[in-house]
C-alpha cells in the first residue's frame, strides 16, 4: 500500500500530495511528528532495527512517524504506540516547538517540519515493534550535549530493556542536523528546569 504525505512550502502551507518515496525523492517538505522522552537527566534513545531501509541499526528519536495524508500533528501520538507499545495521550506531552531536520545522504534529501514534544518517562514497560525498533536507550543528557558539540568522543547508554551498557559514538546516530540536536537539547533541559521548580 502507498503511503501519501502532505508536501508543504517554506511556510509550512499544504501544496499536494505525493508518495513517500517521492517525497523523499524530491527532497519536498513535509510534516513529521516527533516525541523524546526524557528520565530525569537521561534523554531515551530508540536503536532503529537492522532490517529499517533508512540508518538501520543507529539511534534515533524516541518515537516519531510521518503525518500522512489527512493527519493532524494530534494524530501523530500513535507512533509511541505502535513502536514502543506505550499508550500516552497528546495532552501527556510538552511541546517544544516545530523544528527544521534536514537530511541528505546519497540516495534521498529528508526535509521535515518536525513537530517536536517530549514526555516525562516514568518507567513503564516497552513492547517494541521488532521490525522497527531494537532497544530503547537511556544516555545523559549533558552527555549526549557533549557528543553532539565534539566535546566527547563516546557517551555510555544503558539499555532500558536488558539493562546492558553500550558505548556509542556520533556516528552510531541517525544523522540529524546538529541545529536541530541543539533545539531538541534546549528545549528537553528547559522541559526538565521546569518540573523540578
Amino acid at each position: 500500500m502507498i503511503e501519501f504525505i502532505t508536501i508543504v512550502d517554506h511556510r509550512r502551507k499544504k501544496i499536494g500530495l505525493k508518495s513517500r518515496a517521492d517525497v523523499h525523492r524530491d527532497g519536498d517538505w513535509h510534516e513529521t511528528f516527533h516525541c523524546w522522552m526524557m528520565d530525569h537527566d537521561r534523554l531515551l534513545l530508540q536503536l532503529r532495527s537492522d532490517t529499517k531501509a533508512d540508518f538501520p541499526a543507529l539511534f534515533d528519536i524516541t518515537a516519531a512517524g510521518h503525518l500522512t495524508a489527512g493527519e493532524t500533528v494530534r494524530d501523530g501520538v500513535r507512533e509511541i504506540q505502535e513502536e514502543l507499545g506505550l499508550e500516552l495521550t497528546f495532552d501527556q506531552l510538552t511541546p517544544l516547538g516545530v523544528f527544521e531536520d534536514v537530511i541528505e545522504t546519497d540516495t534521498f534529501l529528508d526535509r521535515e517540519f518536525a513537530h517536536t514534544y517530549v514526555y516525562a518517562y516514568d518507567g513503564e514497560a516497552f513492547t517494541l515493534d521488532e521490525a522497527e525498533v531494537a532497544d530503547v536507550v537511556s544516555v545523559e543528557i549533558t552527555a549526549l550535549h557533549e557528543l553532539i558539540g565534539g566535546t566527547q568522543s563516546e557517551v555510555e547508554t544503558t539499555s532500558a530493556i536488558s539493562g546492558n551498557t553500550r558505548v556509542v559514538t556520533k556516528r552510531d546516530l541517525v544523522p540529524h542536523p546538529t541545529n536541530y540536536w541543539e533545539q531538541v537539547l534546549a528545549g528537553v533541559k528547559a522541559a526538565q528546569e521546569e518540573r523540578h521548580d
